[in-house]
């Protein structure tokens, strides 16, 4: 028979194993819910006053009622529109360096903001998984103006995911796609993220507790995964997919187990020495090049 001094031991030690689990999984729920929630307010965003491009602001309402902040430049008529979506964080102003060259080649460019972004509305940042209704309501804006015109949507990290999401229900209404540092899965990209951030002791802990709370802050965060969501991708509707060689948070392994998924439509072009998102900083003439050899062939295909 246990003794009583021993009984009321393990007792005592039970009970701190479990307020150090309460403790794990309560505070794995409020990191998870901080990460998947608006990092800033809703704050204005100016029509930009640039020399190259006269822009016209748009408000877009999704089919889930976000409003969404938008820009429009207008191109040749004879060319296909590209619709520029940022990454994490960011904001459609953070694309307006591609919207130069892009509007000096004489193509349309819109932009847009995703929710819980920059003037858009929106509390809840699922990386990229609830923006496709965003992505939708904009190229929806673009076929109810110029519906016999061809558009080439681009995406980076957090809007290719979102464009990603959104192709089943695009089917045949884009032309082409480009996806740049594109994440894999939503395991892949929070274990990325503490490969970064954390001690390799803790990272285990860390990563299976967000993991046990994913569920309780997203609804869909099963569904959140890129590499299955490209298939949905029409296998004639062409795909370039960018990387970054020193991409920490969306690793050239994952852009090029996205591409094997649909090799068949789609290439994989890899930047030496690049970081997430420092593509064009690191080779600008490769960068700009390949997107526009890209969207011309695009345009040629039909």
């Amino acid at each position: 028979m246990m003794k009583p001094r021993l009984r009321t031991w393990c007792r005592r030690l039970l009970i701190a194993a479990a307020l150090l689990v309460v403790a794990w999984l309560g505070t794995s729920a409020v990191v998870a819910y901080r990460l998947t929630r608006r990092a800033e307010p809703p704050h204005e965003e100016p029509l930009p006053t640039v020399a190259w491009a006269t822009f016209e602001p748009l408000r877009l309402t999704t089919s889930d009622g976000q409003q969404i902040g938008g820009w429009f430049a207008e191109g040749r008529a004879d060319r296909p529109a590209v619709l520029l979506l940022h990454g994490n964080g960011g904001s459609r102003a953070s694309c307006l360096p591609e919207a130069e060259w892009l509007v000096a080649a004489r193509y349309p460019v819109l932009l847009i903001t995703l929710r819980a972004h920059g003037d858009s509305t929106g509390d809840v940042n699922d990386f990229g998984y609830s923006a496709r209704h965003d992505v939708l309501s904009a190229v929806a804006w673009w076929e109810s103006r110029h519906p016999d015109r061809h558009l080439i949507v681009w995406g980076k990290s957090l809007g290719a995911a979102a464009a990603v999401f959104a192709a089943g229900e695009l089917g045949q209404r884009v032309q082409g796609y480009v996806l740049e540092c594109l994440y894999q899965d939503l395991h892949t990209a929070v274990w990325n993220r503490l490969q970064m951030r954390l001690h390799p002791g803790l990272r285990p802990i860390a990563y299976a507790g967000l993991c046990a709370a994913a569920p309780l802050v997203l609804a869909d965060s099963s569904k959140i995964s890129p590499l299955s969501a490209v298939t949905t991708i029409p296998p004639d509707i062409p795909v370039l997919i960018l990387a970054g060689e020193k991409d920490r948070h969306a690793l050239p392994a994952e852009s090029k187990a996205i591409c094997k998924r649909i090799e068949s439509h789609a290439k994989v072009a890899v930047f030496t020495g690049a970081e997430h998102l420092q593509l064009a900083a690191t080779n600008p003439v490769m960068y700009r090049q390949l997107v526009l050899d890209f969207i011309a062939r695009c345009d040629e295909k039909d």
